[in-house]
């Protein structure tokens, strides 16, 4: 059937709009009318007078799942959408006009219809594409962070919920951190934590489009804390793996960034099979954009973890000691973020330990120090308490 001149009584004039399977001719195809009402056709069977053909009417959205095999191509035809379809004999002979029937699905034979769970696997978009990101930053003065994620064994433009809730919490955790070090502050209190904020707008086709925005508005200059923190995350990104880059940027933020940077990569490690983050700000001159693959990301982390064997990092909590023992000089402790650190006491802590109370709050200085075990080659992490004081530490 020449599917690009086809012509059938009551459907109108049909324009080809993509081929599934061809066998000298196309055998299963899309096509749409001059109203736009789309038709999935297949090659059904021959016989005598011609050749048959079933048409199945179908919205964007049905279509969106059978191309993505969501539907299989025995369901497209077994269970149309509007519950009949169109049979179509198209005759040998070039004065024999076609033979259009309205048929029921059931009163199809099997062997007319494509095998169950005979599916197509094609890229699909099933959401509507986002906005411009820089009309809308400008627009809405907000930073806008547009997220692009590609899942395994995905085709829909559709996400894992587990997945993307353990990526936006490791985005905003470490976003918070770097917050609390640009700002000098020992945590990240209720003012850190709203500046840097960061609100779901939109999600949208591409591969999967996440479109994120800064909750506070931007200042009319087009600064803001939510801009210099994701500008300094996608600087880290675009270092990739890179050991000098890495050291010059990590070198001035501690080990709390480092600590949820590694996080946030392994969750995205464990989640996609590659994306980009784009930043885009209403300032002028604002912007980044770092792209992401899981080999690249996996790279990083084996170097972070090389850079952390080699560099003690010292940080600071505020937690709750949960347990002490002077004689092997060990201790235990656990934020309100539940986050727990134990190992062994510093003689210059010893004294302050000795008259400690459990389950009180104190503020501790931490080393961390990172080896790497010599029988199965996995980092070893150890804590050192350095400090315990009930009073805030000035340096």
């Amino acid at each position: 059937m020449i599917i690009d001149i086809l012509e059938i009584p009551g459907l109108g004039k049909l324009k080809h709009v993509e081929t599934y399977a061809y066998y000298d001719e196309p055998v299963l195809y899309c096509c749409k009318n001059a109203a736009g009402h789309l038709y999935l056709v297949v090659a059904a069977a021959a016989n005598e007078q011609g050749e048959i053909w079933l048409f199945a009417g179908v919205s964007d959205t049905r279509l969106a799942r059978i191309r993505s095999g969501a539907i299989d191509l025995h369901d497209a035809f077994a269970d149309p959408e509007d519950g009949s379809l169109l049979q179509v004999t198209v005759p040998y002979g070039d004065n024999t006009e076609l033979q259009i029937i309205s048929v029921n699905p059931n009163q199809i034979p099997q062997d007319m219809l494509p095998m169950p769970d005979e599916r197509l696997n094609l890229q699909t978009e099933t959401l509507p594409r986002l906005r411009d990101p820089k009309e809308f930053a400008v627009s809405s003065r907000q930073e806008t962070v547009t997220i692009s994620l590609n899942f395994p064994d995905i085709p829909r433009t559709e996400a894992p919920i587990a997945s993307l809730s353990l990526i936006f919490k490791g985005l905003q955790d470490v976003l918070n951190t770097i917050g609390t070090v640009q700002a000098n502050a020992q945590k990240p209190n209720e003012q850190i934590k709203k500046s840097m904020q960061a609100s779901l707008l939109e999600v949208g086709a591409g591969s999967f489009d996440i479109r994120l925005a800064s909750t506070e508005l931007v200042e009319i200059f087009g600064d803001s804390k939510f801009g210099d923190a994701i500008d300094e995350l996608l600087k880290l990104l675009e270092a990739g793996n890179d050991q000098d880059q890495l050291k010059a940027l990590l070198d001035p933020i501690k080990a709390r960034v480092i600590k949820d940077y590694e996080k946030f990569l392994k969750t995205l490690s464990g989640s996609i099979i590659d994306g980009n983050i784009t930043w885009t700000s209403p300032g002028p001159d604002r912007g980044r954009s770092a792209r992401l693959s899981k080999s690249r990301i996996q790279e990083v982390l084996v170097t972070l973890q090389e850079y952390q064997e080699e560099t003690p990092f010292t940080f600071k909590i505020t937690g709750t000691l949960t347990a002490v023992h002077l004689r092997r000089k060990t201790f235990e402790m656990e934020t309100i973020e539940e986050e727990r650190y134990k190992g062994t006491i510093s003689d210059n802590a010893m004294d302050a330990v000795s008259t400690a109370t459990l389950s009180r709050e104190y503020n501790a200085e931490i080393q961390e120090i990172t080896t790497r075990s010599k029988t199965t080659n996995e980092p070893d992490t150890k804590h050192k308490l350095l400090r315990l004081s009930s009073e805030t530490f000035n340096s």
